[in-house]
């Protein structure tokens, strides 16, 4: 008689899946005895305590008794992520200073750093990079083991193509490069490349938005929108999709880098509307400036500008939540309230807009996560009951 029974190929895709249930479990619930694990997954008693032992020998996890040791009867004994058995690196290249998060593999931060970054030139920034990461890998690859380094994510302000090359940077002005190749030469570590808008959008959700759909909109030197649609990084045909800023909002408005002229962000990134604000020799101090009638009628007219930007967005694309992230909307909060009023349309349908919860960090962050994510090989991260930023204080 033939074997009609489980292939290779089908038991290790099974192993594989069954693993992914439990991780996920894990890192949302944070830790769970093994019986616990067994009747959220539906997964048998069996098969859940053979994955946890084969995952305490790989290093994903670990087990810790809990309770009150005063108190009588059998302690618990509970799973979760070993954090200290690796740890991932996520970076944002921006064009004057490059941040660094690296997280542990609960997905804790334990390092940040900001590099100064004046140099548009790519091999030495490759090489800036490789020099500042090597002496940290060592550090932290002695700390976290077995594991280690699980990989590094950079982060990019512009067009990265399906190939992983950057097709164009406006501020650097790099125009296919392909970074990856150049890092995954100096750096022995998967490397991965993304827009520091999808990036942004994945740290938010991961961190702060356990939803499916989210939009982030980063405000700071430029425009642009991450769309996280169905826990994915939506990246649309050849991986262009979020170069919102290039929208085009005034036809004979001035010239921009893209090509176009009135882009959006020429109107209603932050970068433009310091500039503005600079030019009346004001302060940063805000309440200051409001009250001040020419530094009331530019943020007036910024605010403006960002409603104009937004409607457009919502009635495209009827996100579920938008994430706005920018250095002054995030010390303002009352600033959301002002730009919704400026949303009249009568078709705009939305259910909230907020500020950003991760500030200038939410793309490195999304880097590393994005990291952790394929490493673990889980459909996504959650981090959102978890007290990482109050612990840390390290995003305050």
């Amino acid at each position: 008689m033939g074997d009609y029974g489980m292939s290779t190929g089908d038991a290790n895709y099974i192993k594989n899946l069954n693993r992914r249930i439990l991780v996920e479990h894990i890192i949302k619930e944070g830790a769970l005895s093994r019986s616990e694990l067994s009747r959220k997954t539906g997964l048998n008693k069996a098969t859940v305590s053979a994955q946890v032992s084969s995952m305490i020998e790989d290093g994903i996890v670990t087990e810790t008794k809990t309770g009150d040791m005063t108190t009588p009867g059998r302690k618990p004994i509970l799973v979760e992520m070993d954090g200290d058995s690796g740890f991932s690196i996520g970076i944002d290249v921006d064009d004057k200073e490059v941040r660094v998060v690296f997280i542990d593999l609960r997905g804790k931060p334990i390092h940040t750093e900001v590099i100064q970054n004046g140099d548009k030139d790519i091999d030495k920034l490759v090489s800036e990079v490789k020099e500042y990461l090597t002496p940290l890998i060592e550090r932290f690859e002695s700390s976290h083991d077995p594991i280690g380094l699980t990989g590094i994510c950079l982060g990019i302000h512009g067009i990265i193509n399906s190939e992983d090359e950057i097709e164009f940077t406006p501020k650097q002005q790099w125009t296919h490069v392909n970074l990856k190749e150049l890092l995954e030469k100096e750096i022995d570590a998967p490397i991965y490349i993304d827009n520091n808008a999808n990036l942004s959008a994945y740290g938010e959700q991961v961190y702060f938005e356990n939803i499916p759909d989210l939009f982030s909109i980063t405000l700071y030197s430029g425009i642009g929108l991450g769309i996280i649609n169905d826990h994915t990084i939506y990246r649309g045909f050849r991986g262009f999709a979020g170069e919102i800023g290039h929208m085009v909002i005034e036809p004979h408005g001035p010239a921009c880098q893209c090509g176009n002229n009135g882009c959006w962000e020429l109107y209603a990134s932050e970068r433009v509307l310091k500039e503005k604000l600079s030019s009346l020799g004001k302060g940063n101090d805000f309440e200051e400036l409001l009250s001040d009638p020419a530094a009331k009628e530019i943020i007036d007219e910024y605010i403006e500008y960002l409603g104009y930007g937004l409607n457009n967005i919502i009635n495209i694309f009827n996100p579920q939540r938008i994430v706005l992230n920018g250095a002054l909307i995030n010390q303002n909060p009352d600033f959301i309230k002002r730009i919704e009023g400026t949303l009249h349309s009568k078709i705009n349908s939305y259910e909230s807009i907020r500020i950003s919860k991760l500030g200038e960090y939410a793309c490195a962050l999304g880097g590393a996560a994005f990291v952790l994510k394929n490493y673990l090989d889980v459909n996504t991260l959650d981090y959102v009951h978890y007290d990482f930023f109050n612990e840390t204080k390290m995003f305050a």
